[in-house]
């Protein structure tokens, strides 16, 4: 076990390799959510505000949904990558956990296809066929979620920074070729985007190599790290993850799907402010598995550089929404000032998240989640049926710190504990 003195030097320029990991790695998500952007330049004026704000729903709802079924195990699964070394040993953890996540997506897919029968008489809006129709290929959500974890627990930082771009820029590819063919509606772009998606789903997952041998013995391994960490951090998901998606569904109920489509694009616009400090954590997690402490000279640098991202955000946001989207979306400038603040808190929280993680304290994450998480749902019901689509921003915020706050709580409480045991990490 080192302390986080090592780390730091790690993180120091003099380190090519872990530099290079983070730069890469921030670049891809940065540049990812610069991609996300244009995709919803393009869906919004493609598609309206109307469509636009149908398009936002079911994407939360098919995530809100897909988060139940998960149990834990990917996470599980990435933290068992992260101890290993063997490299035959992974791919048949690799390949157990693609069979896990073709079990899930059946489930899923059922669910869904049940749920949309229901869907129109408690939400009035009339997309139950749609649902129906691309039920089949809600199968990306879940191996989207597992490869992800399969790359972040055996530190492929640079697949995970193609994965996090490639499908979006597929995307816009596919839809601007189609546009010159056809009117495209709200059908084609859900289409689009699950083949976009799919597509890379199945390179990233050969390129993995993995074997499909002793999946009983290798899945009873992965349920056993899931009763002791997985579970835990499941149950804060539940609460803290669900509930962040529930914010579309209860705009869409209480006010409109046009509202939705706002307060969706102001989350992704203040999206790179939460990346900061998250891939920071996301490039370390393989290193602070065997470190005592979280680097402060990796902190001190990721606070500048997020207030310096805050500030500039702050400045340019009203001109980007008015160069980028018609004078439809302007709501969404208000949006956005209140959500960013929201966001940065949250991207902390993520950086503290990713070390806890490492130490598989699941109990302090799924603990942390769950106030989260009813601070989530108290803010999305009541707070959106109060004051509208602004209460979701200011619980956006209120979510953010709330956040933060519990993963320095914890953080402080592992400290506290390994002083206590002379350096051993006992709790």
């Amino acid at each position: 076990m080192t302390d986080g003195s090592s780390i730091v030097n790690i993180f120091s320029f003099g380190n090519q390799r872990r530099t290079k990991q983070i730069i890469s790695l921030y670049s891809s998500l940065t540049f990812g959510i610069l991609i996300s952007i244009c995709v919803s330049v393009i869906n919004t004026r493609l598609l309206g505000p109307k469509q636009y704000g149908d398009l936002k729903f079911l994407q939360n709802m098919f995530i809100f949904i897909s988060t139940f079924l998960t149990l834990g195990i990917f996470v599980s699964g990435a933290r068992l990558l992260a101890s290993k070394e063997n490299e035959k040993i992974k791919r048949q953890l690799i390949g157990s956990l693609y069979i896990l996540a073709s079990i899930i997506s059946v489930v899923l897919i059922i669910i869904v296809f049940i749920f949309s029968f229901f869907e129109e008489q408690i939400f009035n809006n009339k997309l139950g066929l749609i649902i129906r129709v691309f039920s089949p290929l809600l199968f990306v959500f879940p191996f989207q979620l597992c490869l992800q974890n399969i790359m972040q627990g055996d530190n492929k930082i640079y697949a995970l920074s193609i994965f996090n771009i490639a499908p979006r820029i597929l995307y816009i590819i596919m839809v601007l070729v189609i546009s010159l063919l056809t009117h495209i509606s709200l059908t084609y772009v859900l289409g689009i985007q699950f083949l976009s998606l799919a597509i890379l789903i199945f390179v990233m997952a050969i390129h993995f190599k993995p074997e499909f041998i002793n999946f009983k013995k290798i899945s009873s391994i992965i349920w056993q790290e899931n009763k002791t960490y997985g579970l835990q951090v499941y149950i804060g998901m539940l609460v803290g993850v669900a509930s962040a998606q529930l914010a579309g569904l209860s705009i869409g109920y209480f006010i409109d799907n046009t509202n939705v489509g706002f307060f969706s694009l102001a989350l992704t616009s203040t999206m790179p402010l939460t990346m900061i400090p998250s891939a920071v954590g996301i490039t370390f997690f393989k290193d602070f598995a065997n470190s005592s402490s979280i680097p402060k000279r990796a902190t001190l640098v990721t606070i500048i550089l997020s207030l310096i991202g805050l500030f500039i955000f702050l400045l340019f946001i009203e001109k980007v929404i008015l160069l980028l989207y018609t004078s439809e979306y302007l709501p969404v400038v208000s949006l956005a000032y209140l959500v960013s603040f929201g966001s940065i808190l949250h991207g902390f929280g993520d950086y503290i998240n990713k070390f806890l993680g490492a130490h598989g304290k699941g109990k302090a994450l799924r603990n942390g989640a769950i106030v989260v998480g009813f601070s989530n749902i108290i803010g999305y019901i009541v707070l959106v049926r109060m004051i509208g689509v602004k209460g979701a921003a200011i619980t956006k915020i209120i979510s953010g710190l709330t956040y933060c706050v519990m993963m320095l709580y914890f953080y402080r409480y592992f400290r506290k504990n390994y002083r206590k045991n002379d350096g051993n990490l006992l709790v």
